[in-house]
């Protein structure tokens, strides 16, 4: 939490890839973190009773209550990464805090087969980028347009909401709008 506080004033501070809790996500936020990385990917899932970083898109009255906003979530929508309900729940929650990623590495556009990502061999067999032989995801082969016709179908938003999630709501995050 210190290292939060030292880092806000150089740069966007995110949670993500964790095992926070709820209450440690409630605490970064008031220390200065401002975006959750890849809502529900490597992080305890919701739970009604452990509801994890996930719990903070819909803790608005919560954390106005201490005078902070709900932190911006970025929420890979390749069709692979996030369930299209997971899609909707966590937009329905808090649409202006939705940031659409791709997570795509050097093997978008290279099509089924074998790739490298740094020193590990990747596996292509459509949207779906696997470690060779395992079942664990090694990042997305899909294009942010892609992204951006799966979250409107996921979502049924308009395509001004659609684009807004993939444009003006990172420049905020950036505070570059």
């Amino acid at each position: 939490f210190d290292a939060i506080q030292a880092l806000t004033s150089l740069v966007v501070v995110s949670c993500g890839h964790t095992e926070a809790t709820y209450e440690d996500g409630l605490k970064a936020v008031s220390c200065g973190a401002t975006l959750l990385t890849h809502v529900y990917n490597a992080m305890n899932p919701f739970h009604h009773r452990m509801p994890g970083l996930v719990g903070l898109l819909s803790s608005k009255a919560k954390l106005a209550r201490s005078g902070l906003n709900r932190p911006f979530f970025s929420i890979i929508v390749d069709g692979i990464h996030v369930h299209e309900s997971a899609v909707c729940m966590a937009y329905s929650n808090h649409p202006n805090g939705c940031v659409l990623v791709t997570d795509a590495m050097a093997a978008m556009g290279l099509g089924d087969g074998y790739h490298t990502l740094g020193n590990m061999k990747v596996s292509i067999q459509g949207d779906r980028a696997t470690l060779a032989n395992s079942d664990t995801l090694a990042g997305s082969v899909v294009s942010l347009d892609t992204c951006i016709k799966r979250f409107r179908q996921f979502s049924g938003c308009s395509i001004g909401e659609a684009l807004l999630c993939a444009t003006l709501h990172p420049a905020q995050v950036l505070k570059r709008h």
